[in-house]
């Protein structure tokens, strides 16, 4: 029976790597999922701290103690899934390595509080040692803070706070990145198609995957480089001259329950007379800010 079940392991061995299995791959986006827990705990701890500090009983010290050690597991648990996530290599490098520092100053801090709070109580009067375990809980926070504003920065994009934001707000944003921008030509911004109606639906709808954050494919839709380019499989995301040979194409006409099509299931898919524009863009020529693409 042994030299059978050797064949069997083999076997399924020989078809996880026929299939492309990873271990990375398979555990990374698990991520997305175990990230709410340090959030969740964490601020509860704070919650419950607070409760604690009002009114003091051994019962709220003993469930801050309970919380507290949960948010430790869960935290070094989302740091190494949130690690094997970053192998993909489909994210903006700086805002991944902010991401990735703030997510382990968290689990660091949240463990370092934890054995504090072991150690303080049931001694609660030592009042250096309090304050020290209050000021790292509440710089707990603050990085976790940081880490959940980065890591969302990576999957919705670095505008995912403002991009409902009412107009005034919204006007005062897009007034001070303009102003910030002194390098762009005035002239170039009058009247060019790709600016006012083309660049416009890919920030909306493309961008958050395909853009300066995150890489997904390693295919950035805002350089123009990338975009033309032909990955492993041959496929070229824009074909100038020829919108039909586009891939992007092909995949936003897809049906939109095909798990290949674009925008990916849970985004908001292109209208159709936004589609009709890039189809347009690209039998133009897909010029990018008013600078032609020569047809392939």
């Amino acid at each position: 029976m042994r030299p059978r079940a050797s064949g069997v392991s083999s076997t399924m061995e020989g078809v996880l790597i026929a299939a492309g299995f990873s271990w990375p791959n398979f555990l990374g986006p698990f991520h997305v999922v175990m990230l709410h827990y340090p959030i969740g705990f964490l601020t509860l701890a704070v919650v419950l701290e607070l409760w604690a500090i009002r009114r003091p009983s051994d019962a709220a010290r003993q469930v801050v103690g309970l919380v507290l050690g949960l948010t430790v597991w869960v935290s070094w648990l989302a740091v190494v899934l949130g690690f094997l996530q970053g192998l993909h290599g489909e994210f903006d490098p700086r805002v991944l390595l902010i991401h990735k520092l703030s997510g382990l100053a968290v689990a660091t801090l949240a463990t370092v509080t934890w054995l504090l709070h072991r150690r303080l109580y049931p001694n609660p009067d030592r009042l250096a040692l309090r304050r020290t375990y209050h000021g790292l809980l509440l710089l707990s926070l603050g990085f976790l803070m940081v880490a959940g504003h980065q890591g969302g920065s990576l999957t919705h994009g670095s505008k995912f706070l403002t991009a409902g934001a009412p107009h005034s707000v919204s006007g005062l944003i897009g007034h001070a990145e303009a102003a910030s921008s002194a390098s762009v030509n005035v002239g170039t911004l009058v009247h060019d198609p790709y600016l006012e109606h083309i660049q416009p639906v890919l920030e909306r709808k493309c961008y958050s995957c395909h853009g300066e954050e995150k890489q997904k494919g390693h295919l950035r839709l805002d350089v123009r480089e990338s975009a033309l380019a032909t990955n492993e499989d041959g496929k070229t995301a824009i074909v100038p001259g020829d919108p039909m040979r586009s891939e992007a194409v092909r995949l936003i006409l897809l049906p939109r329950e095909d798990e290949d099509a674009m925008p990916p299931e849970g985004k908001e898919p292109l209208t159709p007379e936004e589609t009709l524009a890039v189809v347009h863009w690209i039998q133009g020529g897909a010029p990018f800010g008013g600078v032609p693409t020569p047809a392939k």
